[in-house]
């Protein structure tokens, strides 16, 4: 067995970042929750990116974190970590003595009955019928050189097993909606999860501010009034993805989308209202409607985060408002600019007001902030 909060090194006794004291302090909880205080370390981009996956085996992944750095103290801010992710999913292998493939065709695909779902890249890529994965950006990084009309037709990885964990599965919209059935079949899961660790995984672990949403163990845990709804996004250049799921109600909606610019996570909040009825808003251009008891403060109080932060994408521009900041920065991936606007929910932390992603700042030892924290990223302060 697993145990959430045991060290990753009772399992893995050769994991190691560079920090040898919050090495020690890892757990499988802190990972699967996005809260380890890494982030994204590089290792995924590298593997996305080089057209030969620099780490074959989840070991050479793991094996290659000891030069990882801490963004946070760990437990300290929500920054999402797909190296974690695969951590926990060579932690898995290890205890279960088989491969994660087989664990999960074994104790996933065949209970479920997901006929066409796979673990490999290449069933995809080698299938008759496959969709492709487009973008009309022209420039994009991910471009494969292959034109369908006006598309682009993006570049993806052979090779994506390393991070299996993480999501990188081959599946259609109907086996991800027969998952879904089953990750809310609280009285009978094929899972072979109790009512209770379904609930678990689908309740707030890493909370963001007082708002009551936040991060589960692998879901993002929103409120509708009462009513809890749970999700998660996928992406991979020229793909977008979401799944959406209110368990009270026993409704869900899959969006897959061959389109890595059309966000899936507003295709998905739009099925559910026409499903069941309003969930927070009549239109993506109204802001989400979380609430907080945390202090407004004004443009002048907030102006200590104003700056320029620099990631891999490029440069960051952050400027203040009443009750919160206004982010422009170029997109995590593709690096075409995007505007975030947040509110305030915290010591440091904010969320943003269209999609209720967590965004924390970073402190060093003398308060001086240094960096803030978007999508796993750092964004160190000029």
């Amino acid at each position: 067995n697993l145990f959430l909060d045991e060290p990753v090194q009772t399992y893995l006794s050769g994991f190691q970042v560079n920090d040898a004291v919050a090495s020690q302090r890892m757990t499988s909880r802190l990972f699967l929750t996005h809260n380890s205080g890494l982030g994204r370390t590089g290792h995924q981009d590298r593997t996305r990116e080089e057209t030969v996956n620099p780490y074959p085996t989840r070991k050479a992944l793991v094996d290659a974190l000891d030069s990882a750095e801490l963004q946070s103290t760990p437990g300290e801010a929500f920054s999402y970590c797909n190296e974690g992710f695969a951590t926990v999913g060579h932690a898995i292998e290890t205890i279960a003595g088989v491969p994660l493939e087989e664990y999960f065709t074994g104790k996933i695909f065949d209970p479920v009955g997901m006929l066409d779902s796979s673990v490999h890249f290449m069933d995809w890529k080698n299938a008759a019928d496959r969709t492709y994965a487009y973008s009309r950006t022209d420039g994009d990084p991910f471009d494969s050189g292959e034109r369908h009309g006006e598309y682009t037709v993006m570049r993806l990885n052979d090779d994506y097993q390393t991070f299996l964990s993480t999501g990188g599965i081959v599946s259609s919209a109907h086996d991800l909606a027969l998952y879904q059935i089953a990750s809310m079949a609280y009285d009978c899961s094929p899972l072979g999860l109790t009512a209770g660790s379904l609930d678990h995984m689908q309740s707030v672990q890493c909370p963001f501010g007082d708002t009551g949403w936040g991060y589960g163990l692998g879901y993002w845990v929103f409120w509708s009034g009462h009513v809890k709804v749970v999700g998660h996004s996928g992406g991979l250049p020229g793909i977008s993805s979401y799944s959406m799921m209110i368990p009270s109600e026993k409704t869900a909606v899959v969006v897959l989308t061959n389109r890595g610019d059309r966000r899936a996570f507003f295709l998905a909040e739009r099925l559910m209202n026409s499903t069941r009825g309003t969930v927070w808003r009549d239109s993506i251009d109204q802001l989400l409607p979380f609430t907080t008891r945390y202090p407004k403060r004004t443009r002048d109080e907030l102006a200590e985060y104003e700056g320029k932060y620099v990631f891999r994408s490029g440069t960051a521009e952050v400027e203040s408002v009443d009750g919160g900041l206004l982010i422009n920065t170029p997109s995590r991936l593709e690096g075409r600019p995007v505007s975030i606007l947040t509110s305030q929910v915290g010591t440091d932390s904010f969320m943003s007001r269209d999609e209720g992603m967590s965004i924390a700042f970073v402190r060093d030892k003398s308060a001086n902030i240094v960096r803030f924290l978007n999508g796993g990223y750092a964004y160190e302060r000029q």
